[in-house]
């Protein structure tokens, strides 16, 4: 399966950014001062090679096989969930280490299941190489994007298959261009198996140096593992206790997950324009169910002042509200805001709902997953910055609303005015994820495939 003759160029580039990194080493410090979450990461990947080290030395066995999973972040991990569970289940002698570049990657760690989880090795070809050699993975795969060049650098020299699944690479990504392509070009070149997530990712993969003999469309695990989430949601529902209160039988919900501020006040200051007497004549209202991205106090604070400050209200707050008995029906009118202080249930939340806005897309943040509201049969809405393939294809099938900030209102009024348009919107978005089913089958076979590929090497 893989052909060691790929393996080998080493870019001029690459050898000037292992020298940059150790000359930065001093004072990687420094940069970690900017958040904790940069200084977790900093902190993290400096003493990684030490860390997986002692792991293996104690835990890693030499007769079992072991599969290194990289994810950039949680969105990334939790898109490989399924393909490493299935495999995990095939092969019950199988090892897992699982590296993440992000701190927000620890929310998914629970259910992979992993022997050992925690930062890449810093990018140097000696900590890269020093992590590799003491843990001996017997394939290296990367969840979507973020191959590094030291960490494929090294495994090539050492042998070790390189795969890559639920591969894709934004349009607009500097991956793309100028340095950035350059210096990843020999990275992508070295895998020898990637999973694009559709056909049109495979120009793209292939400008960022993906050999087209080692491409395959697979599609994306991540579409099952929605559906797998909200059925599962679904089927539980009649069991929890975790219910949004009835306020309003005449209001429309809309949920708006993983929000940032700029979210928040486009969301609340489009209930205000809504609930203006010449826009609110049939009586239908439009409830709000926010779930900030980090629900903590200043979240909810930041919420409050804008509801205080648009709408005249308090907002509800879950917390307070999740342990009372469902509210009764107030009447027509839009009830206050509810801020979900929690994390952990946003597909049970989705399925409460009427519509989904996923934030994200108003500022630079990323915009964050659309396939979980689809799989509960919501119609879309985020904001105008956003670059993922998913979203692309669900604004083109009219399955997903992209709303500038002054035309929010305006999109959920069209919206709530008509259920039946709701209702169409919903089942098709359901339809869309799951033409994304045997995508996980096809990324096990593909991690199956490396597993089970000895590379020569005169370096192992």
């Amino acid at each position: 399966m893989p052909d060691p003759d790929h393996r080998g160029s080493v870019s001029l580039l690459e050898n000037l950014y292992n020298v940059a990194v150790n000359a930065l080493r001093p004072l990687l410090p420094a940069f970690g001062a900017a958040s904790p979450k940069v200084s977790a990461a900093v902190e993290g990947r400096r003493a990684a090679a030490g860390e997986i080290t002692q792991w293996a030395e104690r835990e890693r066995d030499p007769f079992r096989p072991l599969l290194w999973l990289h994810g950039s972040s949680a969105g990334e991990l939790a898109g490989a969930i399924p393909v490493v569970n299935r495999v995990q289940t095939e092969r019950p002698e199988l090892q897992l280490l699982v590296s993440y570049s992000s701190p927000s990657a620890e929310s998914v760690l629970d259910e992979l299941g992993a022997d050992y989880a925690g930062y890449p090795p810093l990018e140097t070809m000696a900590a890269c190489r020093e992590a590799l050699e003491c843990s001996r993975p017997d394939a290296l795969v990367f969840a979507k994007l973020d191959a590094w060049p030291a960490l494929t650098r090294a495994a090539a020299e050492l042998g070790i298959p390189l795969g890559m699944i639920n591969a894709t690479v934004r349009p607009s990504s500097s991956r793309l261009r100028g340095p950035g392509r350059q210096l990843l070009v020999p990275s992508y070149g070295r895998l020898d198996a990637v999973g694009a997530v559709s056909e049109e990712e495979i120009e793209r993969l292939e400008v960022l140096g993906a050999r087209p003999e080692a491409i395959r469309v697979t599609g994306d695990a991540s579409f099952e593992r929605a559906l797998e989430r909200v059925d599962r949601a679904r089927h539980a529902a009649t069991a929890s206790n975790r219910k949004l209160p009835v306020e309003t039988s005449s209001a429309v919900r809309l949920c708006a997950g993983s929000t940032w501020p700029e979210d928040e006040r486009v969301l609340i200051e489009a209930a205000a324009a809504l609930a203006a007497p010449e826009r609110s004549g049939d009586g239908t209202g439009l409830e709000l169910v926010l779930v900030p991205h980090e629900p903590d106090a200043a979240a909810v604070g930041r919420i409050r002042d804008l509801c205080l400050e648009h709408l005249g209200v308090e907002p509800r707050l879950w917390s307070a509200l999740a342990d009372s008995a469902p509210g009764e029906d107030t009447g027509p009118g839009s009830p206050a805001p509810m801020i979900v202080d929690a994390v952990g249930f946003l597909a049970e939340l989705y399925l409460e709902c009427d519509m989904a806005w996923v934030g994200g897309g108003i500022g630079g943040e990323g915009l964050h997953s659309v396939v979980e509201p689809a799989a509960a049969s919501l119609p879309v809405l985020f904001g105008p910055v956003y670059d993922r393939w998913e979203a692309r294809q669900m604004v083109h099938r009219g399955i997903a609303v992209e709303a500038e900030p002054d035309g929010v209102a305006s999109a959920l009024s069209e919206l709530m005015s008509d259920r039946k348009r709701r209702d169409e919107t919903g089942a098709e978005a359901r339809r869309y994820v799951e033409s994304g089913r045997g995508a996980t089958a096809a990324s096990v076979r593909l991690v199956t495939d490396l597993l089970g590929a000895g590379i020569p090497t005169s370096l192992g």
